[in-house]
């Protein structure tokens, strides 16, 4: 079986839902590009192409040319919430209508969750459930861990600027914490201003011991974990964060570290993470951390059972026949 994988390589974790699965896909015959050249479909002859979210329409006409299928992979809801940093961009591109057709023209569609397949269901019935999931051997995904120099609890956060208000959720919590015990660590800054707001906001204008780094290639970012004792994970209960995955939490278990989380979907019900259900949660937790340990090798078994990465990248094999 022949699969092209169309990614962007600057696409997140969409780029590792495409990359990572097909290269690890046994009898699978995989080709990744970020670009779309037609001598490609003519010399190679896939049976399918996987992308996520949304391509260049240029697809249509190769798809009635050569008969491929078309598997399009969703990992978030295409209507943003009006405070995104995207919002408007996104409306007047029109961009959730350019999702839904492809969504619609797909052969099959997967997505990352249960509540997220029911928002596809509407437009395409043809949805399956593929859960993300991390692969043990793989050098994207090193398990590396390190002690803080000064002794410190690394708190760790890694994202991108489209998370200020959920950083904002720690702000009081932040401005309580012992500064000598606690360093902050913040990690995807670019030069924006909304950047310099989450940073001021993440180390209380630098009154708290941190580190800021930038934002690294999507093949490198997972390095950074070496740099967490704790990960907090704060986001804002809305109708899009909601039908987020639960990638941040996985990445955490992958490495054995402990997990504080607002409990919100998509993170509810996961063994081990440490929830937060008022402000002042965050704070109980971060300041207990006899308990971190234990928790954190909870989720880390609990993860290993539910997103067992050769198990779902079998059943994802299964949709392209």
């Amino acid at each position: 079986m022949k699969i092209f994988g169309l990614i962007n390589k600057n696409s997140g974790p969409g780029f590792h839902r495409i990359h990572i699965p097909l290269l690890h896909m046994p009898g699978v015959d995989a080709y990744i590009t970020n670009a779309i050249e037609e001598k490609d479909f003519e010399e190679r002859r896939p049976d399918a192409i996987f992308y996520n979210r949304i391509i260049s329409d240029e697809i249509l006409r190769l798809q009635g040319k050569y008969h491929f299928r078309v598997v399009v992979d969703v990992d978030d809801f295409w209507h943003l919430d009006p405070h995104h940093i995207m919002f408007r961009e996104s409306r007047n591109k029109n961009i959730p209508a350019h999702q839904v057709k492809h969504i619609q023209i797909a052969d099959v569609v997967t997505t990352t969750h249960d509540r997220l397949a029911e928002e596809v269901y509407k437009i395409n019935k043809n949805v399956v459930v593929v859960p993300n999931a991390i692969p043990k051997q793989c050098n994207h995904f090193p398990v590396v861990r390190t002690q803080s120099a000064r002794g410190h609890q690394r708190i760790f956060y890694q994202g991108s600027v489209t998370h200020e208000k959920d950083i904002l959720l720690l702000k009081d919590t932040v401005k309580k914490l012992d500064k000598e015990k606690f360093m902050m660590v913040l990690v995807g800054y670019t030069q924006q201003v909304e950047w310099e707001r989450m940073a001021d906001c993440y180390t209380n204008y630098q009154k708290m011991p941190g580190v800021v780094l930038p934002g690294v290639d999507v093949t490198e970012y997972y390095k950074n974990y070496q740099y967490a004792d704790v990960c907090v994970v704060p986001l804002l209960s809305t109708r899009f964060n909601g039908y987020k995955s639960n990638l941040k939490v996985l990445e955490a278990a992958h490495s054995g570290l402990p997990v504080i989380a607002s409990n919100v979907h998509p993170y509810k019900s996961m063994d081990g993470v440490m929830y937060v259900n008022r402000r002042e949660d965050w704070a109980r937790w971060l300041n207990d951390s006899d308990v971190w340990e234990y928790h954190a090798r909870t989720l880390q078994l609990y993860c290993e059972r539910n997103f067992n990465f050769d198990e779902i990248n079998l059943k994802r094999k299964e949709v392209f026949k």
